[in-house]
């Protein structure tokens, strides 16, 4: 089937972008199409990508849960938490998808919206992942997203040092110094 897809088959283009950005032949290209195509074009939930990208996610997190696990073996469970945070930010998720070259593949309504600024590809990435999972179990979807997105695209030394949560930082400031932190809401501007 792996050999029909990839030499015979009218999707062959498809199939070897696919094999380019995942390291591995689809077995069944559908699985595929589907992680592409945004809600905006179907709506139906059989017909879009919002079911692979929940299964995709659940992959995503136990692999970065183990890396970290194993990389830092004396960091305590809020560490690794807000490690994670970091690398599954839709910031985070977007600019690799973007560096793989989702956008390509990608399948939305026109008038969606800039794909760089919301979180399409991201969840697209996601939905690739759930793809492979369904296509060719865990171990590959695993190693997919370990050896092709984490380990190529994220220097995770540099997210250890890159502060998101200024909130909790500020709150355990004030724990380590024996002082009381409030926030108060000044104002409250309505976006439009």
């Amino acid at each position: 089937q792996q050999l029909y897809n990839r030499y015979l088959s009218d999707e062959k283009q498809f199939i070897q972008k696919i094999h380019h950005i995942t390291g591995y032949l689809p077995v069944n290209p559908s699985l595929y199409h589907l992680a592409f195509l945004h809600s905006s074009v179907h709506n139906n939930v059989h017909m879009n990508n919002e079911r692979l990208e929940l299964l995709g996610d659940a992959v995503i997190d136990l692999v970065i849960s183990e890396h970290l696990f194993m990389k830092y073996p004396y960091k305590g469970e809020g560490f690794l938490t807000e490690m994670r945070s970091k690398i599954v930010s839709r910031e985070q998720l977007n600019r690799v998808a973007m560096e793989i070259g989702l956008v390509e593949l990608i399948k939305v309504r026109k008038g969606v919206g800039d794909l760089k600024n919301s979180s399409v590809l991201g969840n697209a990435l996601e939905a690739l992942t759930g793809a492979i999972y369904l296509d060719l179990g865990y171990n590959r979807s695993a190693r997919f997203f370990q050896q092709r997105i984490l380990l190529q695209h994220y220097n995770i030394e540099e997210l250890e040092k890159t502060v998101v949560n200024f909130k909790s930082k500020v709150i355990e400031w004030g724990q380590k110094h024996d002082k009381d932190v409030r926030f108060e809401m000044l104002e409250e501007q309505e976006h439009k």
